[in-house]
């Protein structure tokens, strides 16, 4: 049986009407993040970031698992996501993204260090010495991958 959510203007209703993304998924037998992707896709999260276009920011294939050793759980791997959410003006940012957005910026200027990535580390992101080659970005981007552009690259450059 395939699940179904209503058209967008039936979600846009019932979020008026108070329902939470995990009632509205109830009703539909669906789960609470399939409401939340359709309502942003329609535009109605628009102040929110989501984990898909922060992921457009980094220029590698983080390693996620759901046991420990997951990269995007340490430590610079969570201010990195919350330096990016903060960045590109997600609104839903809590004080904590923003002071850990704040302290990442800071040290990233201070030390001249860029966030490179090593998939085989224990925590996958390390701060490395800033080069000429990276100019004002914050990761030390592959030679292999192009840049992004607009919004993405704003919030990957320093200087923006």
């Amino acid at each position: 049986m395939q699940k179904v959510l209503p058209d967008v203007n039936t979600l846009i209703r019932m979020k008026e009407q108070g329902l939470t993304d995990d009632q509205i998924g109830a009703q539909y037998g669906v789960v609470a993040q399939a409401v939340n992707k359709a309502l942003t896709y329609a535009g109605y999260y628009t102040q929110a970031v989501s984990r898909e276009v922060i992921e457009k920011a980094i220029p590698w294939t983080i390693k996620r698992t759901e046991a420990a050793g997951s990269h995007h759980n340490s430590y610079l791997g969570k201010a990195v996501m919350a330096y990016l959410r903060v960045a590109m003006g997600d609104e839903t940012a809590k004080d904590t993204h923003r002071l850990a957005a704040k302290r990442l910026r800071a040290r990233l200027l201070r030390d001249e260090k860029v966030i490179d990535y090593d998939p085989q580390s224990k925590d996958g992101f390390e701060l490395v010495d800033r080069e000429a080659r990276d100019g004002d970005l914050i990761f030390r981007w592959p030679a292999d991958r192009d840049l992004p552009e607009g919004k993405v690259l704003d919030a990957i450059t320093l200087s923006a």
